[in-house]
């Protein structure tokens, strides 16, 4: 009997296009539609990991939230702090704060159930060791998942399986080391010469769709070319060009999601005045910087305010051409007898 041909097989010839990607949609949902993307290891040992993701993308800070009703509910003032043995979550809460997931805390603790506390260890998710491999009583094993098995078929297949598997994922990233080295750097640190780099997967900026970016406050100071002068770059860059996502790349982006933290693991970085913060922008100062998304068809935007925009509830329409942005501040951190600071105000900018 002859074998049948890649194109003649009965998945290939006999089921339409749209009906074989419903399939591997299914395939993909079984792994997460959302992935941490993750810079791991050390010198010649690096490479990226990811990390399913059960975090939906929330413009508000919900674990900030939680503590505020904790210290309602346990009558502690705004000028106290909450010790440890007047409550039992206090040291949960503790740890979450401190996660460097940021908002994904949650995805982090899972990471920490399974592979141990070096997944949630330091101010970064991009980590000298693996956590994932380092645990020999949890082995790695990728050809678990659909993605491997799938890839590694015939020709057909796994070009198919390519294009709707970026096409169908968020890819999420929380820290700027890794977003340089998937996306790729302006330029290398020549300290970094001697070590591995990333390379970008070429089905990226061909297939993906949606990104989600989560950034400490202090994002600014870890971009290398905006902080070194490095060989092959004039001038130092501007990072509120959003330059490095390299949005000329992308074919068919269509969804970014950034949440800037109003909290940082890094000591210090208020009296550090080598970068311009995200707070110190005013309004017309946003509309210019958003201008730059003109391109990409939706951007969700939560991020700190500065204390110079207003007004103190609802929406503010700062009209970023071509489309227009709505500023949301959100209403829990307003200032009131109670609550005299505005430190973690936020506000989502929406594309309409």
């Amino acid at each position: 009997m002859i074998r049948d041909s890649q194109t003649q097989s009965a998945f290939v010839s006999c089921l339409p296009r749209e009906v074989r990607d419903a399939v591997y949609f299914q395939l993909w949902r079984s792994c997460g539609l959302r992935q941490h993307i993750l810079w791991h290891g050390a010198a010649e040992e690096k490479h990226f990991c990811r990390w399913s993701c059960t975090t939906e993308y929330q413009v508000e800070d919900e674990l900030q939230r939680d503590i505020e009703t904790m210290r309602d509910q346990l009558g502690v003032s705004l000028d106290q702090e909450i010790v440890r043995d007047r409550h039992d979550n206090a040291p949960r809460y503790c740890r979450r704060l401190q996660s460097p997931w940021m908002n994904h805390w949650l995805c982090g603790e899972r990471a920490f159930e399974k592979h141990g506390i070096s997944a949630i260890r330091g101010s970064s998710t991009t980590t000298l060791v693996c956590w994932k491999t380092e645990r020999k009583t949890t082995p790695h094993r990728p050809w678990e998942t659909a993605y491997i098995p799938m890839l590694l078929s015939c020709k057909v297949i796994s070009t198919e399986c390519l294009q709707s598997m970026y096409e169908s994922t968020t890819f999420i990233f929380t820290d700027l080391p890794t977003v340089q080295m998937f996306f790729g750097a302006c330029a290398i640190h020549p300290a970094m010469k001697t070590t591995k780099t990333g390379v970008t997967p070429p089905a990226f900026f061909k297939h993906a769709r949606s990104l989600e970016l989560s950034l400490s406050p202090d994002f600014p100071a870890l971009l290398m070319c905006a902080n070194y002068d490095l060989p092959g770059i004039p001038r130092r860059h501007d990072v509120y060009d959003f330059h490095w996502l390299r949005f000329d790349k992308f074919k068919n982006l269509q969804n970014v999601y950034i949440w800037i933290a109003a909290r940082s693991l890094t000591c210090g970085i208020e009296a550090n005045s080598s970068f311009c913060g995200i707070k110190e922008f005013d309004v017309q100062g946003l509309k210019d910087m958003l201008s730059l998304f003109k391109t990409i068809e939706s951007v969700t935007l939560s991020t700190p305010l500065s204390q110079r925009i207003g007004p103190q509830e609802g929406y503010v329409d700062i009209s970023a051409a071509p489309g227009s942005w709505i500023a949301y501040l959100m209403g829990s951190f307003i200032p009131t007898s109670q609550k005299k600071f505005n430190l973690h105000a936020e506000m989502a900018l929406m594309k309409s």
